[in-house]
């Protein structure tokens, strides 16, 4: 083979063995994708907890400041009633199909 046949394979494998470095190293680009898709998700997680931590903020501050939330989880959760009240509770016989 003459040198420049040589050089020229020389080149071509080493640019394919870069190539191939690139893309499937530790670090390659490959990685970077990946990386770029875990961090989508957990920016898509960050907000929708933000948004349920703010909700819970709301419902305390409401509890601290408002009789009217007080009564309402005392009603709803722990099935209270005041004093004269009627509870009436609605029992099927044949639950629906």
């Amino acid at each position: 083979m003459s040198r420049f046949r040589q050089t020229l394979i020389l080149c071509l494998a080493f640019f394919v063995l870069l190539i191939l470095t690139a893309f499937f190293h530790d670090e390659g680009i490959l990685t970077v994708f990946n990386l770029q898709d875990q961090m989508a998700e957990m920016r898509e997680s960050n907000t929708e907890l933000s948004e349920k931590n703010l909700k819970i903020r709301k419902e305390i501050e409401a509890l601290k400041s408002n009789p009217l939330a007080i009564e309402k989880i005392a009603r709803e959760k722990l099935n209270l009633v005041k004093p004269g009240e009627t509870v009436y509770q609605i029992v099927r016989k044949n639950p629906p199909q």
